[in-house]
């Protein structure tokens, strides 16, 4: 009975597994369904921003580092993704860095995203382990529907059409 009860659960982990286009870390998993706490970071004026701000349109958040080098390296990917779905998507980069660390980084490295600085507290707060780079992306209500890590060519097409879904 143990064994059969067993074999069903694996099988429906990997039915629910195929459903997502993006794999991300087990310890994550518990996440996707669930409302994104935006409301919990500042905006550029030191307001937190409310929790409806992720409504309306699919979001795509990037966790990231000024020193972290895969962060960089798919920084050509972040901003094609951004150019092609411009208008349609918000894009966001949030980081524990300082703001006058990433200003300084934003003049030799291209990312047109809204950044989100200062978050160290707020990160920790939100994950167990902050291991970047990672992206979530939202659904129009505000929920994650998503969570990869590194984005690189392999996975540009998936995020393309979970975007455009």
């Amino acid at each position: 009975m143990k064994a059969i009860t067993l074999l069903l659960i694996t099988i429906s982990l990997f039915i629910a597994a195929q459903q997502r286009a993006l794999t991300t870390n087990p310890s994550l998993e518990n996440k996707i369904g669930k409302h994104f706490p935006i409301e919990n970071y500042k905006n550029k004026d030191g307001k937190n921003f409310t929790s409806d701000y992720l409504k309306d349109k699919p979001t795509f958040i990037n966790f990231w580092s000024t020193t972290c080098e895969p962060c960089i390296e798919e920084l050509p990917y972040l901003n094609k993704l951004r150019d092609k779905f411009e208008n349609k998507v918000k894009f966001i980069a949030i980081t524990h860095d300082n703001k006058e660390k990433v200003d300084k980084f934003l003049i030799k490295h291209e990312l047109n995203f809204q950044h989100i600085t200062d978050s160290l507290k707020e990160l920790q707060s939100y994950f167990k382990l902050i291991r970047n780079p990672m992206t979530f992306i939202i659904d129009k209500n505000g929920n994650i529907q998503e969570i990869t890590g590194t984005i690189d060519e392999s996975k540009f097409d998936r995020i393309v059409k979970v975007l455009s879904e």
